[in-house]
């Protein structure tokens, strides 16, 4: 027999039957994911800003030695990297490489979009897949209240109220965690939007002044 008397998260544990450890799981990984993209996001947003005023001061000078180590300095950046894929092609001795450099300043960049909402698959696959791990938890505890019926013979509620409470704990618990799943990923893809956007901007002001930069250094010279 269940017993829900016990109100400690352990206790809802154990009252929702084998379907919670999967939700347990579950749940841990969600936050798991918030807490990380938080920080990271975060941390991002930070570094960007003061990396795109401190590169674009740089670039004014026309101090690419500068530049290029504090590209270094913050590998970490979306907008470093791609400066830093900009100065290896505009300092390639092949000119091919050096005319194609904003392609593949483009193309890295895509690349980079797609870095920035790591794991947030997991927020999206949990909060499809957990209502229906509490619904099988549901029709579990349903069936249980079944064959303890035909084992004792007899109906009632006292009869079936294990298998109910077990069921309707682990539809609730299916519920809490599909709720904060989804409502994480719809708050990080709108976080994740705004990044790739201010990653974007940034990146085609830098660029247009290294392109101003490079020519007036000769196209033909390389950086």
């Amino acid at each position: 027999m269940l017993n829900l008397t016990n109100n400690s998260l352990w206790g809802l544990v154990v009252a929702g039957g084998f379907a919670m450890y999967p939700l347990v799981i579950c749940s841990l990984l969600v936050w798991g994911v918030i807490f990380e993209r938080l920080w990271s996001f975060h941390r991002l947003s930070r570094g960007l800003k003061s990396f795109h005023l401190e590169a674009m001061n740089i670039l004014l000078r026309s101090d690419l030695d500068a530049l290029k180590g504090i590209c270094h300095q913050n590998s970490q950046l979306p907008t470093a990297i791609l400066l830093l894929t900009a100065l290896e092609r505009l300092g390639a001795k092949d000119h091919r490489l050096r005319a194609s450099w904003r392609d593949a300043l483009e193309r890295r960049r895509q690349v980079l979009n797609q870095d920035l909402r790591q794991n947030l698959w997991l927020l999206g696959t949990i909060g499809s897949a957990a209502p229906f791990i509490g619904l099988f938890g549901t029709v579990i505890g349903i069936l249980r209240s079944f064959q303890e019926m035909a084992r004792t013979g007899s109906g009632g509620f006292t009869v079936v109220a294990a298998g109910i409470s077990e069921s309707l704990v682990a539809t609730a618990a299916g519920i809490v965690v599909a709720v904060i799943a989804v409502m994480s990923f719809n708050a990080f893809q709108t976080r994740w939007s705004r990044l790739v956007l201010t990653v974007r901007l940034q990146t085609e002001e830098l660029a247009e002044l290294l392109d101003l930069l490079t020519h007036q250094h000769g196209s033909g010279d390389g950086v």
